[in-house]
């Protein structure tokens, strides 16, 4: 049995210029960083020669009988994308037990499809004893999602999630450069204690969202094109002045960012959103966002230390609940067999429709 845990990701800044409609024509720049959070994927041999997928997340399962490989479709058509791959190429061979779990819901905007597919990709190959480094797990990944399964996505999670760590991410047509910051201890630790999730309540439909900036992006809409190159420079000024340890800056260029990323689409926010936002800035958060493309999940807010507490509270007082988290340094992992064994025991348990696991938790 194998088990490969993927980390989740915050996005600071670039989000939207990952997607190839903008970054063949112009470059992209994403600034991103793993997070403590995270999707897991487990592969052990079937007892009875067939192919069993669970997902605990969506609390669905289905098997296929011995020599039946599934046709790549809803449910769980990421899985199948998977294992149709290594097939194809004659690398996995006979029946698997093939269990997914993640920390928090999908929807979120946290990264966790593409978190999904990195590990997928990682456990999948390790199962069938093949190497493969971050950036062809995250190229795979990408590979699967976006090619073979058509999604109007970018790349810049599935590099987060393989890689790991703080990094600026370029895409260029043709390649992809992750470049670490190189963040010193104590910058991670002050950055840690500014940093603050809080989930909405409202799930989103990145596809439909990401879909429509692709096709403004393909038209040249010049209020799209304005934005996104604006939401570029913004990140380069972000990776500047995290390496300057300048933090309130990235707080104030949050704000800018995320002003610019309203310009995408009118779905990215909505008027209770924007309530919350503003009531956050009221309580001294310097600035913040909606992760993902937008329109529910998470909001990110930067606050000053001795802000942290109030922003918190005024939040929690109309019903928005943190996730606790601390930014991760490595990417996807294989983890040990006691780790994998408990995995394994919480995906199942969670299938069966069992509450294993509380998102807000420590």
């Amino acid at each position: 049995m194998v088990t490969a845990r993927a980390p989740l990701r915050i996005s600071f800044a670039g989000g939207g210029t990952d997607i190839d409609a903008y970054y063949q024509q112009y470059g992209g720049l994403v600034v991103s960083s793993a997070i403590t959070r995270s999707c897991s994927v487990t592969v052990r041999p079937s007892s009875d020669g067939g192919i069993r997928i669970t997902s605990a997340g969506s609390r669905q399962s289905e098997w296929f009988a011995p020599g039946v490989l599934p046709d790549v479709a809803q449910p769980l058509a990421l899985p199948k994308a998977g294992i149709e791959w290594f097939v194809d190429r004659g690398l996995l061979r006979g029946g698997i037990d093939l269990m997914l779990g993640s920390d928090v819901p999908s929807g979120t905007g946290l990264g966790s499809s593409s978190a999904m597919a990195v590990a997928l990709v990682r456990a999948l190959a390790a199962y069938c004893c093949i190497r493969m480094n971050a950036e062809q797990v995250a190229e795979l990944a990408c590979e699967l999602e976006i090619t073979r399964l058509r999604m109007p996505i970018g790349k810049q999670d599935q590099y987060a999630s393989a890689f790991g760590g703080v990094n600026a991410i370029v895409f260029e047509p043709g390649a992809v450069r992750v470049q670490p910051l190189g963040l010193a201890d104590e910058t991670i630790f002050r950055l840690n204690r500014r940093l603050l999730l809080v989930a909405t309540g409202q799930q989103h439909n990145s596809s439909e969202i990401l879909r429509g900036q692709r096709a403004d992006t393909d038209r040249k809409k010049p209020v799209v094109e304005r934005a996104l190159h604006q939401i570029k420079a913004i990140a380069g000024d972000v990776r500047r002045a995290l390496l300057a340890g300048e933090l309130d800056e990235v707080g104030r260029l949050l704000d800018r960012g995320w002003q610019q990323k309203k310009q995408l689409s009118t779905a990215i926010s909505n008027g209770t959103i924007d309530r919350w936002y503003a009531l956050a800035r009221q309580q001294g958060a310097l600035g913040g966002k909606i992760t993902g493309a937008g329109g529910g999940g998470f909001l990110l807010l930067y606050c000053p230390p001795d802000r942290r507490e109030a922003v918190r509270r005024a939040l929690g007082q109309r019903g928005l609940r943190e996730l606790r988290f601390a930014l991760e340094p490595d990417g996807v992992r294989m983890v040990d067999e006691r780790e994998a064994d408990e995995t394994a025991r919480l995906v199942t348990a969670n299938a069966r429709g069992r509450d294993v696991h509380d998102a807000t938790d420590d």
